[in-house]
């Protein structure tokens, strides 16, 4: 009876325990979407196929790969944010957060998160430990790490807070009101942006990386709100405002520009494609040569995308 007994509990905890998702073979490359509107990850092979789908058990709201094979997930109204081991489908570690987390980022050991009701940003290694945490300016956002120093744009601000890695505050630059998307490229960050109110951002900013001072705008209406590089050293930008993207030399030469997607959001490199998010219709877009070379169907609202590319 005592057996019985023990054997009850354990099937109690197993049946309590929480499910795995799907495995994500650590061999295989993919570009991963985050559908929002539907809680989904879809991540697409190198076929331009969904080889596998996820539902999450929560409102995540962003996500980025801390290593090949953990993903970190995030949620605005969550508490916790989750590291997720791909080749297993398993939780490995859950990340105190308060409510408000609008953006992480990864680089090297550490992990950032800031918080747009706190305005504060938080290193986390990567077992999900807190070690510091830093006061930023009004709604960071958008992050970005360079020879040692991690690039914070505050978004319901004018200002961009610097800090060095260990979150030590070095200095701030004035910015325009609105901005979103940083883009490293040589010796300038680049810095695109929503637009305040009536007045909608027609520029990316270049800005000297070591001074901070305005070289230039590049004009690529409307909300340029995110950048990716391509093979070619040619950087690509996407304009969801007017579902626009838009290609630009190293020298900030706009090239050429395609019209993609609906209300796009998120862009980025996966091999030889560019690839765009159709927030609204739920499609994801391969780019090759200023053409659409293939549309993907994924789940709705496509809003953020991670490229693993394991083979590298």
């Amino acid at each position: 009876m005592k057996r019985l007994s023990i054997l009850f509990v354990l099937f109690l905890l197993g049946a309590c325990a929480k499910p795995s998702l799907p495995s994500i073979d650590p061999s295989i490359d993919f570009v991963a979407s985050l559908n929002t509107a539907d809680g989904t990850i879809d991540f697409i092979s190198a076929q331009q196929k969904v080889m596998e789908s996820w539902q999450l058990d929560a409102s995540y709201t962003g996500f980025t790969l801390v290593t090949d094979d953990i993903l970190l997930l995030y949620g605005f109204t969550l508490k916790k944010a989750v590291l997720i081991q791909l080749s297993t489908g398993k939780q490995l570690a859950t990340l105190d957060v308060k409510e408000g987390t609008t953006f992480a980022y990864a680089y090297e050991e550490n992990i950032y998160i800031t918080n747009g009701i706190e305005n504060t940003v938080t290193l986390f290694n990567k077992k999900g430990e807190a070690l510091k945490e830093a006061a930023t300016g009004n709604y960071p956002m958008s992050m970005i790490a360079h020879d040692g120093n991690l690039y914070v744009v505050n978004f319901k601000d004018e200002i961009l807070s610097i800090f060095s890695l260990d979150l030590k505050e070095k200095t701030t630059w004035d910015i325009p009101n609105s901005s979103h998307g940083l883009f490293v490229n040589g010796n300038e960050l680049w810095l695109g942006g929503h637009g305040a109110g009536s007045s909608p951002n027609r520029v990316i900013n270049r800005y000297n990386i070591a001074t901070g001072e305005l070289l230039g705008e590049i004009e690529t209406p409307m909300m340029p709100v995110n950048m990716t590089k391509a093979a070619n050293g040619h950087v690509f930008a996407v304009s969801h405002g007017s579902s626009t993207v838009y290609e630009i030399s190293e020298t900030g030469e706009v090239l050429a520009s395609l019209k993609a997607g609906a209300n796009p959001f998120a862009i980025a490199t996966y091999g030889d494609n560019i690839v765009l998010a159709g927030y609204e219709d739920h499609q994801i877009y391969f780019i090759q040569s200023g053409k659409v070379i293939n549309k993907v169907q994924v789940g709705k609202g496509p809003f953020q995308l991670v490229v693993r590319e394991a083979s590298k």
